[in-house]
């Protein structure tokens, strides 16, 4: 999987906020996380040592969100 098909499991909220639209395991150098469908990310929330918000805001803006 390309970095920015983890683009696929997440919405971006007007508000700024990511929220997962299916089951997707993140895994990073840190742990291996499961995050389920509804959750939310907001910006400064670090997920295995990420802020996903920001990640996924970097990568949208690289690839389209």
């Amino acid at each position: 999987m390309a970095k920015h098909d983890i683009l696929g499991y997440f919405e971006h909220r007007r508000d700024g906020a990511w929220v997962c639209v299916r089951p997707f395991t993140l895994t990073t150098r840190s742990a291996s996380i499961d995050i389920r469908e509804g959750q939310r990310f907001d910006y400064g929330k670090r997920v295995g040592g990420l802020d996903l918000a920001e990640y996924l805001e970097q990568l949208g803006s690289q690839f389209g969100s």
